[in-house]
């Protein structure tokens, strides 16, 4: 009996990503390739510049089944990195220099990543790993780039032949085992990735899009890839102007954004209609409402993308959503990737029952790096293809429609997706259970009007467990004890991970067979210092929107948002609150102050300075923004550049009453009066108020000529 399956959509030649790149450049050396802020970089610009960086980085080891990691913030720089390493025949491995460190030395080491491409501000972000960092704002760096061949680069210049069978990139996933697990994905299922975009989302030249994803996440490939191997343009934008509301939209209308891919908790938090100029809005990362579809597919193009990190990005996607109140299915095989519906025997399962989804063919993983034992019991032999072929178990129950389309129904293991983020509980109750004082932890999903959310719960070391609270007493000790549990667990897991409440237990409810009975644990404690009520207007605001937002009947100024239960994207959609009743916070804030008090004092003193969310330093020095040192590393000629404006005066203003008014906004704004210099670093330094003039006499011919007024 014939089994079902899905069959490859088409045949497409595979090639590298540099091959691929290389194409596209040669056709369009003209057009825009990376936009970011007020700048662009051209296909050929970008050529030339991850050409220079990928001779400099084989000089320095980087070479098929090497790995260089790239911590660098969302400019055109990071996009010149990530292509260097492949065009050197590397695997790139992006690092978010938030994660905390032990996670990132964690993720280095198991890598094995021979060097790391970072900048002034990430370098000092990192751990002490034993690995080379390679500073882009280094004077012997520059020099270097500036002297190397921006000609295409080959093999005779890499340091072995590349192959499309080569790791592309890694990326770090939850892992069940305790620690996270490197994926490697190789070049075989890119072009099929990309052929399918083309396809289904009707990406083409002109098209434009956002850059939305971490670069930790597997969805920032499909993005930069479906971009540049296609001819579009990839839009980059910095994390606040990505903050899910108004900031998320505005940023979408001033690049012109045409596709864009989002996970469903960013796109309920837009009001609806927010992004008219979108004609592709593709939706993935975690299930879709129906109510969702309904709101978003008027007037453009809607898909529901699947696929686990172990795949090239997509495995599925559906056909144009219809918001006809039927929950959106996950669609179809991509082009390069075939999909099996299977029971507990690898025996395919008729349309409409249950089953897990396996998946095969090129658009496959190689495995985990450097963890063969994992990798085979994930990656297992396919019964339906020829000698050597594999399938990943994905661990997702599907159900296929009498029509072909694949229904997500849930999990068959411990995985959870929070938000968006694939999580495996054990990797937490691993890090709850690596503290001193923990005998044993349990991480569970707790679900709550504000969404779903991960509750841990830990059994001391020791008789006795927790003392009991004496009638009267107040009770710091489990308190304190989930605190500390928790403050550990953050220096090993990123922010989606940690648990939004550590409650100590005496004892674990067991089953009969002494399993602990995950159905009879307590409600979760969250953590909260003694109450304490707002005293100020930006006190008063940020409590009422971290209540909002955390289902919480009250918030007291030193109650911690992310020991409450937020997450990074609750944390922006306080910022949105914030501003929208007047006090102005950015995301970073949140995440530096944490507490209402310590937030709004930030604001306080905003407002009252007038002063930009992110100051520079006391000492006059300030790193370069951003576009300001990817203006410096494009090479030689930055220094002959000019902005100038012709203003028109009013009448009666003269020379004297035009220069005091110069004179004091530049005493008043730093940057205005600052000089290029390297010091630490690419910076900028600040003379003293006073020092220089401001507005000097032209003559008729254009010289300057006399002395300042």
């Amino acid at each position: 009996m014939p089994h079902e399956l899905e069959e490859p959509a088409g045949t497409v030649t595979e090639a590298t990503i540099p091959e691929s790149f290389e194409r596209v450049a040669a056709a369009r050396p003209d057009e825009v390739a990376v936009v970011c802020g007020e700048g662009t970089l051209t296909y050929r610009e970008l050529d030339a510049g991850a050409n220079r960086l990928a001779r400099v980085l084989a000089a320095r080891g980087v070479g098929p089944e090497s790995v260089a990691a790239v911590a660098l913030p969302r400019t055109p720089d990071s996009v010149v990195a990530v292509l260097a390493v492949v065009k050197a025949g590397g695997a790139y491995l992006p690092v978010d220099p938030s994660y905390p460190a032990e996670r990132v030395r964690f993720m280095l080491a198991d890598s094995a990543a021979c060097l790391v491409i970072a900048d002034g501000a990430t370098a000092d972000r990192l751990p002490d790993p034993p690995v080379p960092v390679l500073r882009l704002d280094d004077p012997e760096t520059a020099a270097a780039l500036a002297a190397a061949d921006p000609a295409p680069v080959r093999d005779a210049d890499r340091r072995a032949p590349l192959s499309v069978r080569n790791t592309a990139y890694v990326i770090y996933t939850s892992g069940s085992t305790g620690h996270p697990k490197g994926v490697a994905v190789t070049h075989t299922g890119l072009a099929a990735l990309v052929a399918t975009q083309v396809e289904r989302l009707g990406v083409a030249p002109g098209s434009r899009l956002l850059q939305f994803a971490s670069p930790s996440f597997d969805a920032s490939v499909w993005e930069w890839c479906t971009a540049l191997l296609s001819g579009a343009a990839l839009v980059l934008a910095s994390r606040d102007a990505l903050a899910p509301g108004p900031p998320l939209a505005a940023t979408v209308a001033e690049h012109g954004v045409t596709h864009v891919l989002l996970p469903p908790p960013v796109l309920a938090a837009l009001p609806e209609g927010s992004l008219p100029g979108v004609e592709c809005l593709v939706v993935g990362g975690d299930a879709s409402s129906a109510e969702l579809v309904r709101g978003w597919v008027p007037g453009r193009r809607m898909i529901n993308a699947y696929g686990p990190t172990e795949t090239t990005v997509i495995a599925s996607m559906s056909g144009p959503l219809a918001g006809d109140g039927r929950v959106p299915p996950i669609g179809r095989a991509v082009a390069g990737t075939r999909l099996h519906v299977l029971d507990t025997r690898l025996r395919p399962v008729p349309p409409g029952e249950d089953g897990e989804l396996y998946v095969s063919g090129p658009g496959l993983a190689r495995g985990y790096l450097g963890r063969s034992g994992l990798t085979a019991s994930r990656f297992v032999a396919s019964p339906f293809g020829g000698p050597g072929e594999r399938m990943y178990r994905t661990g997702d129950v599907v159900t296929r429609t009498p029509g072909g389309d694949l229904e997500f129904r849930g999990r068959a293991d411990d995985q959870v997706k929070i938000r968006g983020f694939r999580i495996e509980l054990g990797e937490v109750e691993a890090a709850l259970a690596s503290h001193p004082a923990v005998a044993q932890a349990v991480v569970v999903v707790h679900r709550t009007s504000a969404g779903p959310r991960l509750a841990g719960y830990v059994l001391p070391r020791g008789a006795g467990g927790v003392r009991e609270q004496r009638e009267g007493e107040i009770d710091f000790t489990a308190a304190a004890v989930a605190a500390d549990v928790r403050a550990h667990a953050a220096r090993r897991l990123p922010d989606h991970m940690l648990p939004a409440a550590v409650t100590v237990l005496d004892r674990l409810p067991l089953t009969a067979s002494g399993k602990v009975n995950r159905a009879a644990l307590p409600e979760p404690v969250f953590a909260r210092d003694v109450y304490r009520a707002p005293r100020t207007a930006e006190e008063t605001v940020l409590a009422e929107a971290f209540a909002e937002l955390l289902d919480a009947d009250r918030v007291g100024v030193d109650d911690d948002f992310f020991a409450l239960g937020g997450d990074s994207i609750q944390s922006i959609q306080v910022v949105t609150r914030a501003r929208a009743r007047g006090v102005q916070v950015s995301p970073a804030q949140v995440f530096e102050y944490r507490t209402v008090a310590r937030l709004a004092a930030a604001a306080a003193t905003h407002r009252r300075d007038g002063a930009r969310a992110e100051t520079g330093d006391d000492s006059g020095w300030t790193p370069l923004l951003p576009a300001a040192a990817w203006l410096l590393r494009r090479g030689p000629g930055f220094d002959r550049l000019l902005q100038a404006r012709v203003l028109e005066l009013p009448e009666g203003i003269d020379g004297a009453g035009l220069a005091a008014t110069l004179r004091a906004l530049l005493d008043r704004h730093e940057p205005l009066r600052s000089r290029l210099v390297w010091e630490r670093a690419a910076g900028l330094r600040a003379g003293p108020p006073g020092a220089a003039p401001v507005l000097r006499r032209v003559g008729c011919d254009g010289r300057w000529g006399g002395e300042p007024w």
